[in-house]
């Protein structure tokens, strides 16, 4: 009778895929006594299976130096490096001894905790059991101490290896990278003797692209392509180019990148998609980013948060909350950077009940309120009408930040409450937290929207003086909004001429606003020469001119004005509203007739109208486009 042998079962187990067919090779081993427990051990650790595999290593009554190393390597890849270093210590005091093949996944385990005091005790443990000359240890040591941040401790370590491979180069080429010592990088990619991989190639632009350095990175580029290395970018590498084009708004660069991408034929998976998305939504191609998230058959979550965000950004907040939805169907769960656009779709919205359902939502599925999520509560609470919510959400989390102050301000100022900003801010200063520029736009614009102009004064030199920051356009905005209302008109106008910054429209609009209050028509003449000299001359301001010269009866200034509406053919953007009813956002635009009932909402429209003309009301026309459209 011929018994099975470990030679009939071996290949069986190294092809085995189901949890269903190793039972039945494990129940094999156990029924005829095989001396197959490790290779188990090692099959088990490779699927994840790592409970199973434990229980199995508990069996093996003289466990050797590749049971203890195969279990390690287990917790190590599955994400439990806590287990890894357990058993590291369990093995130490074990009378096995550890090999060159324990300490990459130790190692590794250490670098994932970003555990660097442990990292040094094994790194100790390696030069008194003599791995130190090991290049495969050396390549996880510099790893490990590179994603510690302990940039000299690694290269140290490769300083003193006598050989080194294409792992080591990468390792500390990417580690200089990552932590933006991109110059010492370059310094180590132009020196390496060896042929340069696609890996450090896309290590170095990346590094450049970071930085926002997209010359340097472009120039890397194409010397890439025509390199000696005889090296061909990956997907990797044009994932790095996309990322960068994205943060800085690139469209020509990202658009060009994407040709390559199409030309070269660099096969589209779902990260390089994604990075599409990214890079297509960001420069305002929010089309283009849809029809490649269409095409994408295996969405990840990424996927579903880069389209998202790409509406946000692009104030396109019915779609991105649309896509939320569709999100859920396909039972996706979201995370923390899916809910902040959702709630930043719903403050652009108005759209309170979604808003608070999102709310409830994180409640209900274990997501953390941490300071991002709490941050855009409290500027969707504020933005839909609940600054008592906004103050509720903002007092309960206990860990703050700037970015969350600045929103409690910004909302607090939004309605109005301009002391109880000045006091928030008080509250921000005591507790140790340094204002930065947008702190001051919602202080500066708590203090217009209260008429508190001395406070505004006060508030404006403290940036510059106390803090040390340079106003910006917002920051000239608010001031000369605040003072112009208040009457200061020379004061106002006088900041305006000692920017550091050039003045926008927005500013001389604001200035023009406090003229046509003030009645001051000298000043409004200075401003209206600068209004209507620009190439592209703001509607609403030419119609607030044109009604200042009509108050004191300059109707030669009238036609002009009007003229020149007609010459440049300028046109007024359509009005834009919505409102939640249920569990529906509608959209109306001025003279829309497309909703369903719209011709209900018009009548009764003109019920309110007459009601109130009944009750006294004379409407206001000194604003309206009567004198200009009439053309």
């Amino acid at each position: 009778m011929n018994f099975p042998s470990p030679s009939m079962f071996l290949p069986l187990l190294r092809t085995s895929t189901s949890l269903t067919q190793i039972h039945q090779i494990h129940a094999q081993i156990l029924i005829h006594g095989l001396p197959l427990q490790n290779h188990l051990l090692a099959k088990l650790a490779d699927l994840n299976f790592i409970d199973y595999a434990h229980s199995v290593f508990d069996q093996i009554p003289s466990p050797t130096d590749f049971s203890w190393n195969s279990l390690i390597r287990g917790y190590t890849l599955r994400g439990s490096p806590h287990n890894s270093l357990f058993l590291y210590l369990e093995m130490l005091r074990s009378s096995i001894r550890p090999s060159n093949f324990t300490y990459p996944f130790v190692l590794k385990a250490c670098s994932t905790r970003a555990s660097i005091r442990e990292g040094e005790q094994i790194h100790s443990h390696v030069f008194r059991l003599g791995f130190r000359s090991d290049i495969f240890v050396n390549n996880s040591l510099i790893d490990m101490y590179c994603k510690c941040c302990c940039l000299d401790s690694s290269r140290h370590v490769w300083d003193e290896m006598r050989d080194r491979d294409e792992v080591s180069w990468n390792s500390i080429i990417s580690g200089y990278v990552h932590w933006g010592e991109v110059e010492s990088a370059r310094e180590l990619f132009e020196e390496m003797p060896l042929s340069r991989n696609v890996v450090c190639w896309t290590a170095m632009i990346n590094g450049y692209g970071r930085e926002g350095n997209l010359v340097e990175m472009l120039d890397l580029f194409r010397k890439m392509v025509v390199s000696a290395d005889e090296v061909e970018p990956n997907s990797a590498t044009m994932v790095c180019l996309l990322s960068a084009c994205s943060s800085l708004s690139n469209f020509e660069v990202g658009r060009w990148v994407s040709i390559f991408i199409d030309v070269n034929k660099i096969p589209l998976n779902t990260i390089l998609c994604t990075a599409l998305i990214d890079m297509y939504s960001k420069c305002g191609d929010v089309e283009k980013a849809q029809r490649l998230f269409d095409g994408i058959s295996c969405k990840n979550l990424a996927s579903w948060n880069a389209i998202i965000t790409g509406y946000v950004q692009c104030g396109l907040f019915e779609e991105a909350i649309q896509l939320f939805y569709h999100m859920q169907e396909k039972f996706v769960k979201p995370d923390e950077i899916t809910m902040v656009n959702v709630l930043s779709a719903c403050a652009g919205l108005g759209a309170l009940k979604l808003g608070r359902e999102v709310h409830c939502y994180l409640g209900r599925n274990g997501l953390e309120l941490n300071v991002i999520l709490a941050t855009a509560l409290v500027g969707m609470y504020s933005k839909c009408g609940k600054i008592d919510d906004a103050c509720l959400v903002f007092v309960k989390t206990s860990r703050k930040d700037v970015a969350l102050w600045n929103a409690m301000i910004l909302g607090l100022a939004y309605h109005g409450n301009g002391r109880d900003s000045l006091a928030v801010l008080t509250q921000m200063e005591r507790d140790g937290y340094q204002p930065n520029d947008v702190t001051f736009i919602g202080i500066l614009s708590a203090c217009n929207h209260s008429g508190l102009a001395e406070e505004g004064r006060i508030q404006f030199s403290n940036m510059i003086n106390k803090y040390g920051l340079s106003p910006k356009v917002e920051h000239y905005s608010c001031m000369v909004d605040l003072l112009g209302r208040a009457g200061h008109l020379d004061e106002a106008y006088e900041m305006v001429q000692n920017m550091v910054v050039l003045p926008d429209s927005i500013i001389w609009g604001a200035l023009l606003s406090a003229c046509r209050i003030h009645r001051n028509l000298k000043l409004a003449d200075k401003i209206g020469e600068i209004i209507t000299s620009s190439e592209d001359p703001n509607l609403g301001f030419c119609v607030l001119l044109s009604n200042i010269y009509a108050s004191v009866g300059r109707w030669k200034d009238v036609a002009r004005m009007r003229r020149l509406v007609k010459d440049k053919r300028i046109k007024k953007p359509s009005g834009c509203s919505w409102i939640e009813v249920g569990d529906a956002v509608h959209r109306f635009v001025v003279e829309d007739s497309a909703h369903v009932k719209s011709q209900e909402i018009y009548e009764t429209h003109w019920i309110l109208v007459n009601h109130l003309k009944v009750e006294g009301y004379v409407p206001n026309f000194d604003s309206s486009l009567k004198n200009i459209d009439s053309m």
